[in-house]
C-alpha cells in the first residue's frame, strides 16, 4: 500500500505492508485523511532543522542525556541511537475516515462494511490502509459525511478544549485563534448558548468565522482590551479558550486581561508558557490544559486494550467526544464543508502541504481510491487466517501446538535471519551486533511500526519488511529468527519458529508462565536437536568467564551476593504488565541464570523476602532478597532493589570460597584477593557478554549437528527457579523446594 512519509524536512511516499490487525482493532480502508495546518507543518518545520540546530535547542539536556547514553549502553549503543535520529523517519496524519474491511477477534462495535472516522498519531495516518484500536475509532451512519467525518480527530480536540472550559448557557467566551480547532471551538460555544468572541491575526480566518456566524468577530492587530471591556460592561469574559499556536508568552497573558476575575482560561493550543504571575494572582483565575481529545488519551489500557471508562464515572471520554462530534456533524449542528475543500492524492502531497504553507486554507484531504485490490483482500484474508494458529497476541499456546518440529538444519552459506521486533532494546544492543557478524546476512524485519521498519531497514540495508511475525517465522529462506518482541510473545513466536526448524535466539525471557515453561519442556523433549538460546549473557560476559575459571578450581562450595540497583519506573510501564511477567521474569532472571553457570549446579530450594511496603508506588516484585541454595551446596543470594540511588552502580557481585574473595562491580572493575594480581582488571564500559553470546550462538548454529552455547536444561531450570522466585514475591515470600 502507498503511505506518506517525512525525513528531514522532505515528503515521500513509500509502497509498504499492509498493516496487521490486532484482537482490539480494526482494519480500515481509507477514503479520507485530513492534513492538519498546524500540527503537521510544525512538526515538517522541525524536521527540516539540522542536527546541530536541535542539539542547541536544549543543547545542556541533549549533552546529559549522550553522556548518561554512553555510560549505559556504551559508544556503541549510543551511537547506534544517533544514527537512528540522524536517519529517522515518520508517519503524518493521525485523523481519517474510511470502510472497515477486518476487525480484530474481541471487537464487537463494529463489522465489515462499516464506515468510520479513526483518530490518533502513528495509527490514522496518511495510508490506503491503517489498523486503529477500537476507542480511537467511531462510526459514521453515512458514508455521504466522510469526508467531513475525517476531521474527527480535530473536533474532539475542539470539544475536549469545550469542555475544560466548563461554560454554561449564556457565559460570554473567547476564542484566540481562529485555526480549524478556534473555528470548531467557537461552533461548539455558539451551539451550547454562549457569546462567542472570535480573535484571530488572519483576516481571511476572521472573514470565515463572521460566515460561521460568530457573535464578535476581532482583529488581534487592533486593541482588544478595550473593545472586550466595553461589550462585556468592563467584567471580561467567563472564559477564553486559547486555540493558537505561539512561542510569544504575551497570549497567556492577553487572555488573562480579556477574562474576568474567578475566571477561566484553558490552553488548548502550542504556546509558551512565559506568562506573569500577577494577573492569576490578582484575579484568582483558573488556568487550565486540554490535553488531545479527552479522557483515555495516552492511557494504553483504554487506547491499545480496549478498555473503557465507567460512563457514570467518565461521562466525556476521547471516543465518546469522537462519537458526539460525527453525530454533530451528520446532524448539520456544526458547519464544515468550507472549511475544508480541497483535495489533493497522496502523490501530490508538496503540492498540499504547500497550499497550507501559503496559508491558503485551514486545511485539507488526501483522497483515496476506494477500490479493494484481489491481491490486498487475499493478504489479509491469509493474515488472518494464520494468525488464529497460535495466539501471539496473548502468547498463549495449547498442547496440541507442541509436536514435533522440523530438524534445524545448518547452512552451507550465511544465516539467513529473520529479526522479530524492532525497539529500544534491538537497536540498541542487538543490531549493531548482528550486523558484524560476517556469518549471519539480515534478511527481514518484522515490528508494528512501519516508520520505524523504514528507517532501521535503510540503516542496516535490510529489503524486507513486514508488520506480521506470521510469515517470517515460517518462512523457508530463513534459517534463523531472533525474538525481540514485548515478552508476552516471546513463547508463542519461539514455539512457531523452532516448529519450522529455524535457529532461534530469543531475548530473555523464555516464558513468562508455568503453563507456557511446561509446554516449552514438552517440546524440546519431543525436539531434542532443536537450536534454540534465550539471550542469558551475563554468563558471557568476559569477567564472568574470568570468574567461572577461578570457581572451577575450588575445593568447596561458594557463597554468591548480587545487588541489582535497578532503579525505579512506573508501575504502569510495559514490562509491569501481567501478560509481561514483571521485572522478576523480565529482568532478574538473568542472575538466576548467572547462579546456575558460575556455580555448574542446578537449585535446590529458594527462600524470598519482598519488603512489606502498602505503597503502589514502590511495588513489592522489584524490592526483594532471594536466596537460592544450588545442589552442589553454594549459596547465591540476589538483592533485587528499585529504590537505591542511580548514581551507585546498578551491579555488584561479591563472590567467597577457599580463602578468596571477587568483587565485581558493573562489569567494569574486577579484584581478586588470594588470586594471582593478573585476575584483578579494569574496562571502560560494561561488557555484560551480548556480543560473545550471540558470535558462539551463530559458529555453533554453523555446525551440523552441534549444541547450542546454552544447554536447554540450564534455560528450563533457570527459568523454573526465576517463576517460583516471582511467585513466592507476590505471595509475600517463602521458601520452596525443587524435584532432583
Amino acid at each position: 500500500m502507498n503511505q506518506l512519509f517525512l525525513k528531514k524536512g522532505k515528503l515521500f511516499v513509500d509502497n509498504v505492508p499492509v498493516p496487521t490487525t490486532d484482537e482490539n482493532s480494526v482494519l480500515v480502508k481509507v477514503a479520507y485523511s485530513f492534513i492538519s495546518s498546524g500540527t503537521e507543518l510544525a512538526t515538517i518545520n522541525q524536521s527540516e532543522k539540522s542536527i546541530l540546530e536541535k542539539f542547541t535547542q536544549n543543547s545542556s539536556q541533549n549533552i546529559n542525556k549522550i553522556f548518561g547514553a554512553v555510560k549505559t549502553d556504551g559508544l556503541i549503543g549510543t551511537w547506534s541511537l544517533v544514527k537512528n535520529r540522524l536517519n529517522n523517519i515518520s508517519a503524518l496524519g493521525y485523523s481519517c475516515s474510511g470502510r472497515v474491511i477486518a476487525v480484530g477477534k474481541n471487537v464487537d462495535k463494529f463489522k465489515i462494511g462499516d464506515y468510520v472516522a479513526c483518530a490518533g498519531a502513528n495509527v490514522a495516518n496518511h495510508a490506503e490502509y491503517v489498523s486503529v484500536p477500537v476507542n480511537l475509532t467511531t462510526k459514521v451512519y453515512d458514508n455521504k459525511n466522510l469526508k467531513v467525518a475525517s476531521l474527527t480527530t480535530i473536533g474532539a480536540i475542539a470539544m475536549q478544549g469545550f469542555r475544560r472550559a466548563n461554560l454554561n448557557l449564556g457565559e460570554k467566551v473567547v476564542v484566540l485563534g481562529l485555526g480549524l480547532i478556534g473555528q470548531i471551538t467557537a461552533q461548539l460555544c455558539k451551539l451550547s448558548g454562549c457569546q462567542v468572541f472570535g480573535i484571530d491575526i488572519d483576516s481571511d480566518r476572521l472573514d470565515i468565522a463572521k460566515k460561521m456566524g460568530i457573535d464578535f468577530v476581532l482583529d488581534a492587530k487592533n486593541n482588544l482590551l478595550d473593545q472586550i471591556n466595553f461589550l462585556t460592561n468592563h467584567k471580561g469574559v467567563d472564559a477564553t479558550i486559547i486555540t493558537a499556536s505561539s512561542q510569544d508568552g504575551s497570549i497567556i497573558n492577553n487572555a488573562m486581561n480579556y477574562t474576568r476575575r474567578k475566571g477561566r482560561v484553558v490552553l488548548v493550543g502550542d504556546v509558551n508558557l512565559n506568562f506573569s504571575r500577577e494577573p492569576f494572582y490578582s484575579k484568582e483565575i483558573d488556568f487550565l490544559i486540554s490535553c488531545s481529545y479527552g479522557p483515555g488519551r495516552h492511557d494504553p489500557n483504554y487506547e491499545n486494550k480496549g478498555f473503557d471508562y465507567p460512563y457514570s464515572h467518565v461521562r466525556w471520554t476521547e471516543n465518546r467526544n469522537m462519537e458526539l462530534f460525527v453525530d454533530l456533524v451528520e446532524k448539520k449542528k456544526i458547519k464544515l464543508d468550507f472549511l475544508v475543500n480541497n483535495e489533493f492524492g497522496i502523490h501530490e502531497s508538496e503540492s498540499a502541504y504547500s497550499y497550507l504553507k501559503k496559508k491558503k486554507g485551514l486545511g485539507a484531504l488526501f483522497a483515496f481510491d476506494q477500490n479493494l485490490s484481489t491481491n490486498i483482500l487475499d493478504e489479509i484474508t491469509q493474515e488472518i487466517d494464520a494468525s488464529s494458529y497460535v495466539d501471539f497476541d496473548s502468547g498463549k499456546c495449547s498442547v496440541s501446538d507442541v509436536m514435533r518440529g522440523l530438524k534445524y538444519k545448518a547452512p552451507v552459506g550465511h544465516l539467513q535471519v529473520g529479526f522479530v521486533g524492532i525497539g529500544g532494546f534491538a537497536k540498541i544492543k542487538l543490531l549493531p551486533i548482528v550486523s558484524k557478524n560476517k556469518f549471519v546476512k539480515m534478511h527481514t524485519f518484522v515490528d508494528k511500526d512501519t516508520a520505524n521498519l523504514l528507517t532501521t531497514s535503510r540503516i542496516y540495508n535490510v529489503k524486507r519488511i513486514t508488520n506480521s511475525s506470521t510469515k517470517v517465522l515460517s518462512d523457508d529462506d530463513l534459517n534463523m529468527v531472533i525474538i525481540a518482541t514485548p515478552h508476552k510473545y516471546h513463547f508463542a513466536q519461539s514455539l512457531e519458529a523452532l516448529k519450522n526448524g529455524k535457529a532461534v535466539f530469543v531475548e530473555k525471557p523464555a516464558v513468562v508462565n508455568f503453563e507456557q515453561l511446561d509446554l516449552l519442556e514438552k517440546f524440546f523433549k519431543l525436539n531434542e536437536n532443536a537450536f534454540y538460546s534465550v539471550d542469558f549473557n551475563r554468563s558471557f560476559a568476559p569477567f564472568n568467564q574470568i570468574i567461572k575459571s577461578a570457581l572451577d578450581d575450588r575445593k568447596n562450595p561458594v557463597i554468591i551476593n548480587y545487588r541489582m540497583n535497578a532503579g525505579y519506573i512506573s508501575k504502569d510501564h510495559w514490562i509491569n504488565e501481567k501478560e509481561n511477567g514483571g521485572r522478576i521474569i523480565g529482568e532478574a532472571c538473568h542472575i538466576f541464570d548467572l547462579f546456575c553457570y558460575l556455580t555448574n549446579s542446578k537449585p535446590k530450594s529458594v527462600v524470598v523476602l519482598p519488603i512489606n511496603n502498602s505503597s503502589l508506588d514502590v511495588l513489592n516484585t522489584e524490592n526483594f532478597i532471594a536466596t537460592v541454595q544450588m545442589s552442589d551446596g553454594s549459596c547465591c543470594s540476589l538483592t533485587y532493589s528499585s529504590m537505591g540511588n542511580m548514581q551507585v552502580d546498578k551491579e555488584y557481585m561479591e563472590i567467597l570460597f577457599d580463602g578468596k574473595t571477587i568483587l565485581m562491580q558493573d562489569y567494569k572493575t574486577l579484584k581478586g584477593f588470594g588470586l594471582p594480581i593478573s585476575f584483578s582488571r579494569s574496562s571502560r564500559y560494561s561488557d555484560k557478554g551480548h556480543e560473545e553470546l550471540f558470535n558462539e550462538f551463530v559458529r555453533l548454529a554453523k555446525i551440523e549437528g552441534s549444541k547450542p552455547p546454552i544447554s536447554i536444561e540450564r534455560i528450563l531450570y533457570s527459568t523454573r527457579l526465576t517463576l517460583i522466585v516471582d511467585k513466592l514475591v507476590r505471595n509475600n515470600g517463602g521458601i520452596e523446594y525443587f524435584e532432583d
